[in-house]
């Protein structure tokens, strides 16, 4: 019997028996939705009640398969970096490169690791970190995120939120930090491959609670788990809101963020089987560096109390280089970017009558990137001669949407949704004074759901959605230009919540992309990609202290049309299963063991190659000695599999990146 025949018989089980664990939060009230920050994750359907928080967090009424996770769980967590938060997630592999500045990729409904995560528009309190220069187009680099500062993360599938176009295709992933109280907070980790964390913040209130700060520094530093991996980081955050009124809120963020790490690059087959924590020959001095800057101001305003307004506004200053050897020599690409944005989002909340309201979201957004890019041959990361001329790129985006959620029955939700973006840009090559403007683009992207509770626990829902991707990197700003790609989604649903310590939740979805292929010097159209999939997710608390969560996401991911018509895409899992079992003592100890298996993918586009997937088993143990104290150990790869969360396939072969040997970390946290 197979693994996949396994996992449904499973789930069949469950949902026939006792399911799922959280309890049904329609109609309750505010004290009770605290839910959202228990830890849990689960999805909320139907007409829901959400507590007093800005707009940019409302994803909870979009009708469509959104995952929280709470801050409980994360403060148990002991991660790299803020991307593993999202390891329990239904749907999303991760692929763990150990290279502590390149993004690493993910997958997600159906897109593909090898694209580092730029399928997924990725936001944090409200500000989209997604840039189109640096490692690849739309990459989203959560190394730059301390995983302490996350309170909560919400994850949407699909492009159905029109408050977002490029880079929307798979989803919204949000990051909430922290942003008030007076707390002392630190955690020091020590562990496997001389692993060293140290975090420490500081938050304190003021002024009959009007005026906030916050304080944080991370130092992180590990010699990684394959030779030649060794990866320093630093964060410190500084943050303060004042309320002059209980209806304004202005805010400002800063942050730094510096990065160091040497890389083990690719490996073959026969070298991966014979030591998977080996680099490849070349790589001695391969990795990279990175310093970021960024400054945020945010605007939360309650014009009266139907019609909240939010503004973010925010810059960021980045430099970065890596350095690589592929087989004929290193370089190095270095690029400075210089980002500058603005959100808005004023909503306007209207009563209809006893049972029906009407809420309207609209908002201007405008961002603005400018990139310096300079190629070098180097040795030992020393440069000496230009590779390439170096060049200068701008691109500008300004947005504009209007939502809608409309309730005219208590049972009945509506949404829609429409956006319209604008796409500008040019570039100059400082070495021959050259350049051109780039193709301008605009695109109208069009959402739209309905939600309907068959009961108080059963809800059906259903949405579409349309996005698009602009043509990778520096292709947009060539004078043949291809237009953009367009890509149609839609998802049904159904949520059960039979009883109260039970919750399932099963989605189909399905989207369709254009296929644009180089082919003889211009860009030509070949059909669509089509990805589809089920994904079923059960939650239960039998009792108190024990949780149960299991995911199966099937995924079918395929060419129609061009020279690989029929066949699948590379770099997608057939299937994706998670299985994870917590239980805690009332004085807040406990375990947790969690299990993840990854099945089969295509390596290379003409599926002559693949890859057989892995599982692998985490522990977790955790004690609270006193009131304020936490000590924990997390076991890595319990029964020390070898494997790689990514292969692709070149040169003849598959080329490996070998994941976390087994790993022990143990961690102290402090928190008052």
């Amino acid at each position: 019997m197979s693994k996949v025949h396994l996992v449904i018989m499973i789930m069949i089980f469950l949902l026939v028996g006792p399911t799922a664990f959280a309890q049904d939060i329609t109609e309750k009230t505010k004290e009770e939705i605290q839910v959202t920050d228990s830890g849990k994750i689960y999805m909320n359907i139907g007409r829901v009640v959400v507590q007093e928080r800005g707009d940019f967090n409302k994803t909870i009424d979009l009708p469509g398969s959104v995952d929280v996770i709470g801050s409980d769980q994360i403060d148990k967590e002991v991660v790299d970096n803020s991307l593993n938060l999202l390891r329990m997630i239904p749907g999303i592999t991760i692929g763990d490169y150990g290279n502590g500045g390149v993004p690493n990729g993910f997958t997600l409904r159906g897109f593909d690791h090898n694209s580092h995560g730029n399928h997924t528009v990725v936001t944090i309190d409200g500000i989209p970190i997604n840039t189109p220069f640096f490692q690849a187009d739309g990459t989203p680099d959560l190394n730059q995120l301390t995983p302490e500062e996350v309170e909560r993360i919400e994850i949407v599938k699909g492009p159905i939120d029109a408050r977002y176009g490029n880079w929307s295709r798979a989803g919204v992933i949000h990051f909430h930090t922290r942003t008030r109280g007076d707390f002392q907070k630190a955690k020091v980790s020590y562990g496997s491959w001389n692993t060293q964390k140290v975090y420490v913040t500081h938050g304190s209130e003021h002024l009959n609670d009007k005026f906030n700060q916050i304080y944080s520094v991370e130092y992180y530093t590990s010699d990684g788990w394959r030779d030649n991996s060794e990866r320093r980081r630093q964060n410190a955050y500084a943050k303060w809101f004042y309320r002059p009124t209980e209806d304004i809120q202005i805010g400002l963020n800063l942050h730094g963020y510096k990065a160091f790490w040497y890389t083990a690059g690719y490996i073959g087959e026969e070298q991966w089987k014979a030591d998977p924590q080996s680099a490849f020959a070349a790589a001695e001095n391969d990795g990279g560096y990175r310093d970021t800057n960024e400054a945020a101001i945010h605007l939360d305003w309650k014009i009266n109390e139907n019609m909240p307004l939010e503004i973010r506004l925010w810059m960021m200053d980045d430099s970065a280089s890596r350095y690589a050897d592929w087989g004929s020599g290193q370089t190095e690409d270095h690029w400075d970017t210089d980002v500058y944005g603005i959100v808005s989002n004023l909503g306007w909340d209207i009563d209809m009558g006893e049972d029906s309201h009407l809420r309207l979201d609209t908002g201007i957004d405008w961002r603005r990137f400018e990139g310096d890019n300079v190629n070098y041959k180097t040795n030992a990361r020393s440069r000496t001669e230009l590779n390439k001329d170096p060049k200068e790129y701008s691109l500008n985006n300004g947005g504009i949407y209007l939502k809608a959620n409309y309730d005219p029955f208590s049972f009945l939700r509506a949404f829609a949704g429409i956006r319209y973006d604008i796409f500008s840009g040019d570039w100059k090559n400082h070495k021959n004074n050259t350049g051109d403007d780039m193709k301008n683009y605009d695109v109208v992207t069009y959402k739209g759901g309905i939600i309907g509770n068959i009961t108080d626990r059963y809800s059906l829902y259903a949405n579409v959605g349309t996005t698009y991707q602009l043509p990778y990197k520096t292709d947009k700003y060539e004078a043949d230009a291809p237009d953009e790609k367009d890509l149609w989604y839609w998802e049904v649903g159904i949520r059960a919540n039979p009883v109260d310590w039970a919750f399932v939740r099963y989605a189909y979805f399905r989207n369709s992309e254009d296929l644009t292929r180089w082919i003889e010097g211009v860009y030509v159209n070949e059909g669509d990609t089509i990805r589809r999939g089920h994904e079923l997710e059960v939650n239960l608390t039998p009792f108190a202290g024990l949780e149960v969560f299991t995911a199966l996401t099937l995924q079918e991911a395929e060419y129609d049309g061009g020279k690989n018509d029929g066949n699948e895409l590379p770099h997608i899992p057939d299937y994706i299963w998670k299985i994870g079992l917590q239980y805690e003592l009332s004085q807040g100890s406990g375990v947790r063991i969690w299990y993840n298996d990854v099945g089969k993918w295509y390596t290379d586009s003409a599926n002559d190659h693949d890859y057989d997937g892995y599982s692998v088993v985490d522990l977790k143990l955790y004690h609270r000695p006193a009131e304020k104290w936490m000590l924990s150990l997390d076991i890595k790869n319990l029964f020390d599999k070898t494997y790689s969360e990514f292969v692709s396939h070149w040169s003849d072969t598959n080329q490996y990146a070998g994941s976390n040997a087994q790993a022990f970390y143990v961690t102290l946290k402090y928190d008052f």
